[in-house]
């Protein structure tokens, strides 16, 4: 047994050691002028031939004059420099000053980056970049010099070439869309065959099946994921509108149903509700998009296939997660059942966290406990050992006497505590009355006995409670008169400390916290929370 652990031990590492080799060997070839040669443009780059699309998005003035007035913000070997992302903000900041600064970083970058570099040439930048340098071209190019023009024609063609032989290689289906997508703008300002451009735009489609729902959600039910496919659709249908193929019925379709959606997920702030990850998109910037994707007013109410409605009357708008994801990824939350409530343009009742590039408050953001939902045992409601698993066993949405009515059951508790979880949420017509219910009922199965149920729900930073006689907590929102009185039957309601993130900003707040013990739940069978939030 030593002997044969030993062997597989050798044979591991050398496996390991003829990775590194062969990576090494292709390293030393996509940097020789080999490599170069094989990238030679198959397309004329004549200035004259070359038509680039008008951008559709607007930058930021304010960030631009912060880049020309107080240097870039980051490194050059960084992807926010390399990918041109700041461009466009220097752009729209304007004046002669700001298109000569551009050329001239453009100029440096052309001569320290001619050659093949694997972080800088990776497709998803290469993508990022192309699109970027392109977009906004007739602004800071078409004016200057013809050798400048020429040369930065010519390095786009290469990098077009690297791009369209690695984008495949990609096993993320979200980064070969978007290479695609550097691919057609490429194409349509080159001014191509259409044939190519048509092919391409077959694939395009295809590997769009693949990441979306029928709904027209992406299928991570992540809501920056979703808005940024959304942003690279568009510039596809920019571009696709310029070569001459005419309008395509099936893109503008799903443009639609994802515009839809996006609209769905945003809060009366403008931003996206917390939701695996979500809150992270400027506003403004999501403004500029769903603006542009379909009808307006247009909002997905209840999205099946993604897992996710929403509910509004008068100035009060509920947002569920109605579903369990299907990507076992770190961004993903076991958020089942979780909601959000916005009052107008003011969060009240919050989910925790969004995005951030600390790994471990990811991991923290993406358990129950950090989202306005219920806990059994401090234990997520969802995980992933089952990835085809559907813990969701009733969903039921509709009017009710004098409002609208939510019904939800889950067995995320069934495998380890025999327990299922219903939560039931009520909004009265008006937005004035949001009352709820959380049962757990013992099914028989075998399981642990549970210890302590625990609901929590999260209130934003501006929202400032207090308890008050008989288990009531009062609750105010600054710059507000109108205050709102928190109500519970089978637990006392105890005022917690919590944490929201807003932007890169760590807020401290507060939540409500309901416990309830539920080692005798065997013997009653179900047990029940009452709750309800009630304007004053």
């Amino acid at each position: 047994m030593q002997n044969k652990k030993i062997e597989q031990s050798f044979v591991n590492q050398s496996s390991e050691n003829a990775k590194q080799s062969a990576n090494y060997l292709k390293q030393l070839y996509r940097r020789s002028s080999l490599f170069r040669w094989r990238l030679k443009p198959t397309f004329q780059t004549d200035i004259n031939r070359f038509i680039p699309p008008s951008d559709p998005w607007r930058g930021s003035a304010t960030i631009g004059r912060d880049v020309l007035h107080s240097a870039m913000p980051v490194k050059r070997d960084q992807p926010e420099y390399f990918t041109f992302e700041w461009l466009r903000h220097v752009r729209d900041y304007g004046g002669d000053k700001a298109r000569i600064y551009v050329r001239n970083e453009i100029s440096l970058w052309l001569s320290e980056n001619t050659n093949w570099d694997a972080k800088i040439w990776h497709p998803k930048f290469l993508s990022e970049r192309i699109s970027n340098l392109i977009f906004s071209y007739k602004w800071y190019a078409s004016s200057a010099s013809a050798s400048f023009q020429n040369r930065l024609l010519y390095q786009l063609a290469i990098e077009f070439q690297c791009l369209a032989l690695d984008w495949q290689n990609q096993p993320n289906i979200d980064d070969q869309i978007s290479a695609l997508r550097g691919l057609l703008v490429t194409l349509s300002a080159f001014n191509t065959k259409i044939s190519e451009m048509v092919s391409l735009i077959d694939i395009f489609e295809k590997k769009l099946t693949e990441i979306l729902n029928e709904d027209g959600g992406h299928i991570s039910r992540r809501p920056e994921t979703h808005f940024k496919i959304l942003t690279q659709l568009f510039e596809c249908r920019t571009a696709i509108a310029q070569s001459g193929i005419g309008q395509i019925k099936s893109l503008d379709q799903t443009i639609t149903r994802m515009g839809a959606i996006a609209k769905m997920w945003r809060t009366g702030n403008g931003n996206f509700a917390h939701f695996h990850g979500g809150g992270i998109t400027d506003s403004e910037r999501i403004d500029d998009v769903v603006k542009r994707c379909g009808p307006t007013g247009k909002v997905t109410r209840h999205a099946k296939q993604t897992g996710f409605l929403r509910l509004s009357s008068g100035r009060t708008t509920i947002i569920m997660d109605c579903s369990a994801p299907i990507r076992p990824i770190p961004e993903n939350s076991a958020s089942l059942g979780s909601f959000e409530v916005h009052l107008a343009g003011t969060p009240f009742i919050v989910n925790v966290g969004q995005l951030s590039e600390d790994r471990l408050l990811n991991e923290a953001f993406s358990q129950t406990a950090a989202h306005t939902a219920l806990t059994l045992d401090n234990l997520n409601n969802f995980c992933w050992k089952n990835k085809k698993y559907n813990p969701v066993k009733v969903l039921q949405i509709g009017p009710a006497t004098g409002g609208m009515l939510v019904k939800l059951s889950h067995d995320g508790y069934g495998e380890s505590h025999g327990i299922i979880h219903d939560r039931q949420i009520y909004l009265t017509t008006g937005g004035g009355n949001l009352r709820g219910s959380d049962t757990l009922r013992y099914t028989g199965a075998p399981g642990k006995i549970p210890k302590t149920c625990i609901v929590r729900f999260h209130l934003h930073p501006r929202i400032r409670a207090a308890t008050v006689s008989n288990g009531t907590v009062v609750l105010k929102i600054s710059s507000q008169k109108a205050g709102w009185i928190f109500k519970c039957n089978g637990a006392n309601p105890v005022l917690e400390s919590s944490i929201y993130f807003e932007g890169k900003q760590r807020l401290s707040s507060q939540q409500v916290v309901l416990r309830m013990h539920a080692h005798d739940i065997r013997h009653v069978s179900e047990k029940t929370l009452k709750w309800s939030f009630k304007r004053q």
